[in-house]
């Protein structure tokens, strides 16, 4: 069974300000496009938007703008933030139940762009799919 720790910083109360949010909406949708639009992918990306314009008393952008793994390296620079955006850009791919080649190969442009050794990545990629694939929602709770 995945814990809460093992998935931190995902499902806490940290703070983001309304750049990161926005830069980790774009770099997702990024990652959305890279094998073909989903529905359930666009709809998670969507509903951060929505959260961000609810936090700021405004409406969100309905598309993100568009986002580089240089770029989002440079927008995102607190190590809990950039963990942040590796596991929301892992449960995006995992969306729409399939975590293609394409997508596989852009989360990690990511992850080496924000610092990631290969072998921190692959751990973290790892604890997400295996809490994704089992189903095991205990540590949202």
């Amino acid at each position: 069974m995945t814990t809460r720790s093992e998935l931190f910083p995902l499902f806490t109360n940290i703070a983001l300000s309304a750049d990161d949010a926005s830069a980790i909406a774009a770099a997702l949708y990024d990652i959305a496009r890279c094998d073909g639009e989903h529905a359930e992918e666009i709809e998670m990306i969507k509903s951060l938007l929505e959260g961000i314009g609810a936090d700021l008393g405004s409406d969100a952008p309905a598309i993100p703008g568009k986002m580089t793994p240089a770029e989002l390296s440079i927008a995102i620079t607190d190590p809990v933030t950039r963990k942040l955006a590796i596991e929301c850009a892992l449960l995006l791919a995992w969306a729409d139940g399939a975590f293609s080649d394409k997508e596989r190969a852009r989360v990690s442009e990511y992850a080496t762009a924000l610092g990631f050794a290969p072998n921190d990545y692959a751990a973290l990629e790892s604890t997400i799919t295996g809490w994704v694939k089992s189903g095991d929602m205990a540590p949202l709770f």
